[in-house]
């Protein structure tokens, strides 16, 4: 893939889009007017409200706000970017240039990126620049440096991920009208997203934002992964009308259930053997996992972040009910309570395996992040608050780890691991398909292997760490702390 052939794609298409008016009159209209509007407005609303503060407070969200919109208009050109080229019948002439498919694919979508992000950079300076010559009190207190940077990489992040996800719905989309459909499933996290940063805006939480921006350029790099390892030429000119064929979905999903072959195997090399709890046993889950072995060190990894980091989260942990204030409280056993834990964590793990198909597997990399967590929270802050690792005593990190983790954490912890592992392998499914499957039957692999694994090792791993939980971990802990 050559420099020259991105150029030639991406100065076609951004030669096509400023040369469209009805493109360019709104972009004009967002960029010079937006923000001489929004400036107005806050001086109305310091008036209104009374309170100079609040408003202040609103300056950093209002810059992000006249970049986004902007860069909103991205989702137009992306959307287009194949499938509107099928529907005025230059999608041949396209497929045809000399080109190879990652080169086409990143001109597309850098060519989608450069006139929003230019209208988006260019709204935002001219928003500072008149609010520092109008509102000068306003500009310096409102803004600063890294208040700048943070809201130029947020607007830069999202701009990246809305038209990453959007130029992979237009490859495999065969209409406009479906791809301006599936464009929700990129509209809808993105308002999320950008509810969240207001109101991480208005507390001031900056260091919560720069991992926002850490994330989302995560998500932005797995996208455009995926879309490169998605797009084949050859399968777009062939593409037709599809219709959802749910009996041959189910029928691909019951074959990579009722047996275990490694991803890329076709489903019609499997044998068609019935399903063998035996088998599965003794020869399909080890086998599954030494093929999950990356998953498994990824997991690893991020339960060791997560020991790291706990410290770091005491306010969340504090409001979740891990405090160290909470050591020494000894609960009487209650066997109920320990099923019903055991119940609500292993639902909890299926949710954010179901979840990871959509967020690449970062829900299910929360799961250990979290769980290890909270214990290098506790640990942490007992010996900060004079705690002996090497002493057992009220006020022990050992003795915590001896009463609180040990006794259930044996068994619940390796579940959660192995647990986040398969939901990782399912995020996974949509950026890199092993050769021999498609995207589809990727997904359906991975989400067999974790139904198995989930019903047969994890939700019985699960019910016995609760069961222990409530009748050996409180008698330990009612041995150690009286």
């Amino acid at each position: 893939m050559s420099a020259g052939a991105v150029r030639t794609i991406v100065r076609r298409e951004v030669n096509d889009t400023l040369t469209d008016w009805r493109i360019l009159v709104p972009i004009f209209i967002l960029t010079f007017v937006l923000p001489q509007l929004l400036i107005a407005a806050s001086s109305v609303a310091i008036d209104f409200v009374g309170d100079r503060g609040s408003v202040v407070r609103l300056i950093p969200f209002a810059m992000l706000l006249v970049g986004f919109i902007p860069a909103s208009f991205s989702l137009i050109t992306a959307l287009e970017s194949f499938v509107g080229e099928r529907e005025r019948n230059s999608l041949e002439a396209l497929l045809s240039m000399p080109l190879s498919d990652n080169a086409l694919y990143l001109g597309k979508l850098i060519s989608s990126l450069i006139p929003p992000l230019m209208s988006s950079f260019l709204a935002m300076a001219i928003f500072g620049i008149s609010l520092r010559i109008r509102e000068p009190d306003l500009f310096f207190d409102g803004l600063n440096f890294e208040y700048l940077v943070v809201v130029l990489l947020l607007i830069l992040a999202k701009s990246v991920v809305m038209v990453a996800g959007a130029v992979i719905i237009s490859s495999h989309t065969t209409s406009i009208r479906a791809a301006n459909l599936l464009a929700s499933f990129v509209l809808l996290p993105t308002a999320a997203i950008i509810q969240l940063e207001a109101l991480l805006i208005i507390a001031q939480r900056w260091d919560v934002l720069w991992l926002a921006v850490v994330l989302l350029l995560v998500v932005a790099v797995a996208l455009t992964r995926t879309g490169m390892g998605t797009f084949n030429r050859e399968e777009i000119l062939s593409r037709e009308h599809e219709q959802l064929n749910l009996r041959h979905i189910a029928s691909t999903f019951l074959t990579f259930l009722r047996e275990y072959r490694p991803a890329g195997t076709p489903p019609e090399a499997y044998a068609g053997q019935s399903f063998s709890l035996r088998r599965f046993y003794l020869h399909e889950l080890p086998a599954l996992l030494r093929d999950y072995r990356l998953p498994i060190l990824v997991a690893l990894l991020a339960a060791i972040a997560g020991a790291l980091c706990g410290p770091l989260l005491g306010g969340f942990f504090d409001r979740i009910g891990q405090s160290p204030g909470r050591v020494g409280v000894t609960p009487e056993p209650d066997l109920a309570l320990g099923i019903f834990t055991g119940i609500a964590n292993s639902a909890r793990l299926l949710i954010t395996a179901l979840l990871a198909t959509f967020t690449f597997g970062i829900f299910s990399l929360m799961v250990p992040f979290f769980a290890f967590g909270g214990i290098g929270y506790v640990t942490s802050a007992l010996a900060a608050a004079g705690g002996d690792w090497m002493t057992l005593g009220s006020h022990s990190p050992l003795q915590f780890v001896i009463g609180y983790v040990l006794p259930h954490g044996v068994i619940e912890l390796p579940a959660a691991i192995l647990g986040a592992a398969l939901g990782i392998r399912i995020g996974a499914a949509v950026m890199a398909p092993p050769r021999g499957f498609t995207v589809g039957q990727n997904i359906l692999w991975s989400l067999a292997q974790f139904g198995k694994v989930w019903l047969f090792v994890l939700l019985p791993m699960f019910l016995l760490a609760g069961i222990v939980q409530q009748q050996i971990t409180a008698r330990v802990l009612a041995a150690l702390y009286g």
